[in-house]
């Protein structure tokens, strides 16, 4: 048993401590309260003192998309732009002149691997501790299993024929067993969870979609969904860019019909949101949108810097607050960001959401992230039984408890409490 000193201690589900202490047995937090409460119920030798320090719970990055550590793109002129270079730049990766050549290859994949660890790396080292990441196909992991974050992994789908979409369904459930079967041989499942998600309305078919929320059943799924306005165009009236992009790629069904709604009652009405259904990006949304999402309890990944970047517009973070919605925050990929660090994330989001508070903003960084991978029992806040998965940052010695948030939103890096 240790007992971690600090002068301020932010458990983010109850109030600051000034001059506190966290208890801590192996990797769970026994007990934490003021200094001298803590004293008098435990005689511990093994006491740090971090003296200036601030303590609190590790952050969750709900939204990445590790695969794409490989893509780096200076600006985008639009959304449809920037999603023709992303399909050219990994149709190179994948399917280039060189793929065959085994030298050629081979060192193609450990660039992209040194690519995925050094992204990795950052993330860890902004105080992240949990994550909700994005695959294609599934190449990571083997290395998710092995680093000191809680993971769930996402396998997406992507198809809008309904025959094709089966044919990957049937392939990538089949892996999906075989994954949780080592997960729980090795008892793991607590930290590291694989389950199926749906890439968006403009890319999967109806069909598909019923495929993957039935076989998840109870497992959190994930959808890109309202991100750039021209999806609410080809939900309602089935025109638009994202016909065009389909049929261009031999992937539009002719047999489709547009449903007529917005992409989030569309997915409302073939039955996809639930409690377990975290929705990304949610920019082009209107008021029956939000309070749809507010009933069927989704809750709701923001990306600013992604959506800043991709020029889509801003999520009404204030109106989905406001409706009860559970709000978290991702980086999304750096494909569409700078990097991804969940400080630097949250210092842009402090600017660009200015009707949302410091405290609301480091609970969707913290809690309400881990409610939506389903980590919320074990990390998120500093509460008895909660593993230990808590940061640390050295603070100036005469840090007043009123600036603790100015200080958070101005870092770049912290410490991982061991």
């Amino acid at each position: 048993m240790r007992i971690f000193y600090a002068k301020y201690i932010l458990p983010v589900t109850s109030e600051i401590i000034e001059d506190g202490a966290v208890v801590i047995e192996g990797n769970k937090i026994i007990d934490f309260g003021a200094r001298e409460e803590i004293d008098s119920k435990y005689k511990i030798e093994k006491r740090f003192d971090l003296k200036n320090a601030l303590i609190m719970p590790g952050f969750v990055n709900a939204h990445t998309h590790l695969e794409l550590s490989n893509l780096k793109f200076k600006e985008a002129k639009s959304f449809q732009d920037w999603l023709w270079e992303v399909v050219k730049k990994r149709n190179k990766f994948f399917k280039g002149r060189f793929a065959s050549v085994k030298f050629l290859k081979f060192l193609s994949e450990r660039k992209f691997k040194n690519a995925v660890k050094r992204r990795i790396d950052e993330v860890i080292n902004s105080g992240t501790v949990a994550i909700g990441d994005v695959s294609n196909t599934a190449k990571l992991i083997t290395l998710l299993l092995r680093v000191p974050l809680k993971v769930q992994i996402f396998i997406e789908l992507i198809a809008f024929k309904e025959e094709r979409g089966r044919e990957f369904f049937d392939v990538v459930k089949d892996l999906i067993e075989d994954i949780n079967n080592i997960v729980r041989k090795h008892n793991l499942q607590k930290d590291f969870k694989v389950s199926m998600s749906a890439h968006a309305p403009y890319s999967v078919s109806e069909g598909l979609f019923k495929l993957i929320k039935n076989f998840n059943g109870s497992s959190k799924t994930s959808v890109h969904l309202a991100e750039p306005v021209e999806e609410v165009e080809f939900l309602k009236q089935g025109t638009g860019f994202f016909r065009n992009f389909l049929i261009q790629r031999d992937a539009f069904d002719p047999k489709w019909e547009a449903p007529g709604v917005s992409p989030v009652k569309y997915l409302e009405q073939i039955g996809f949101l639930d409690e377990n259904t975290l929705a990304v990006h949610c920019v082009n949304v209107d008021e029956e949108d939000i309070e749809i999402l507010s009933r069927r309890g989704v809750s709701v990944c923001t990306c600013p810097r992604s959506n800043f970047f991709l020029k889509v517009g801003k999520a009404p973070v204030r109106k989905f607050l406001d409706s009860g919605i559970n709000v978290c925050i991702g980086t999304d990929s750096i494909a569409s960001n700078r990097d991804l660090n969940i400080l630097h994330e949250l210092k842009f989001a402090r600017e660009f959401y200015p009707d949302v508070s410091d405290v609301e903003l480091i609970k969707m960084a913290t809690i309400n992230g881990a409610v939506a991978l389903g980590f919320g029992d074990y990390c998120g806040s500093i509460e008895k039984g909660k593993d230990a998965d808590l940061i640390y940052f050295i603070i100036p010695k005469d840090l007043k408890k009123s600036e603790i948030y100015d200080f958070i939103f101005q870092s770049s890096i912290c410490g991982r409490l061991a």
